[in-house]
């Protein structure tokens, strides 16, 4: 993931493609994204069968919604 300090400087960057554009947000958006406990519980020994459970489930949808933003 690059992080740049402007929309103007990353539509500078020499690898932009306009199709890029729709991932644009600020870091503040990025970090509450990544807050999600679909990535704070990925250390956990029982994490695949956690993410069976009804927290894991609510977890990904919760992410997938916020990717659809």
């Amino acid at each position: 993931m690059n992080l740049f300090r402007s929309e103007q400087h990353a539509k500078r960057w020499n690898e932009w493609e306009e199709s890029m554009a729709q991932t644009l947000h600020p870091v503040e958006w990025w970090i509450e994204t990544f807050r999600n406990p679909l990535f704070r519980n990925r250390s956990r020994p029982d994490y695949l069968t956690w993410l069976a459970t009804d927290e894991g489930t609510s977890a990904t949808m919760e992410f997938a919604h916020r990717l659809e933003q």
